[in-house]
């Protein structure tokens, strides 16, 4: 079968992950922003990435916060330590993103980051004009429910583009959730991050690069 258009994760499939370090200073930085003196790593760790909204509202009822302001030092910080990691060529777009200008599909970007990160990373690496639509998180709360494995952003980049059955291309296990439950095939991209990751959910193809995905979209298959 052939597709009507790609949707691709961004960070981990167009651009490098950031570095572990920078989003943990960053993580450390939004607790002490929100007033909290001495975070504990276990707290940190659970800020920096992936975090829930059960989380978060339990991170601020242990030292009594309101959850909105935390959220809002948590994603200025985590989106400062993302520019920063741009800007610096550490997080970077893989080299096979090139090959993304061959083909002749609609292109949109589904991601859990942040949209204003996701746009600065665009824009400051070219990449902008290539993708018809991105959609990714607001720096809010309410964010956290629309993220990966829900299929909020897949079916609205899907109505952005016009698109009923276009491939999906993730690097993580909430990536295959997600297009299982918008009825999408998924290809799950191996990078050296998740190289030996194992899946509960099984996604339609598994490939090693974007390059492999052109013949897939027109029908023939990896």
């Amino acid at each position: 079968m052939g597709y009507d258009g790609l949707l691709l994760d961004h960070d981990g499939v167009l651009v490098t992950l950031g570095d572990r370090e920078s989003l943990t200073a960053a993580a450390t930085a939004a607790l002490r922003d929100a007033g909290v003196r001495e975070p504990d790593p276990a707290t940190v760790e659970t800020l920096r990435v992936s975090v829930d909204r059960e989380e978060l509202d339990a991170i601020s009822g242990r030292h009594d916060l309101d959850p909105e302001t935390l959220w809002a030092h948590r994603d200025d910080r985590v989106a400062e330590a993302l520019r920063t990691e741009a800007t610096s060529g550490r997080k970077a777009p893989y080299d096979d993103v090139t090959t993304l200008e061959d083909i002749d599909h609609p292109l949109g970007i589904v991601s859990n980051n942040q949209t204003r990160v996701v746009e600065f990373v665009l824009d400051h690496y070219g990449l902008a004009d290539r993708f018809d639509a991105v959609h990714a998180r607001s720096p809010t709360p309410a964010s956290l429910a629309r993220k990966k494995p829900a299929p909020t952003y897949l079916e609205a980049a899907m109505a952005d583009l016009d698109v009923a059955e276009p491939l999906y291309v993730g690097d993580s296990e909430s990536d295959v959730v997600a297009g299982h439950r918008a009825g999408l095939d998924v290809a799950f991209l191996r990078r050296d991050h998740n190289a030996d990751a194992t899946l509960d959910a099984i996604p339609r193809y598994e490939v090693e690069s974007l390059a492999a995905l052109d013949p897939i979209l027109d029908g023939g298959g990896p």
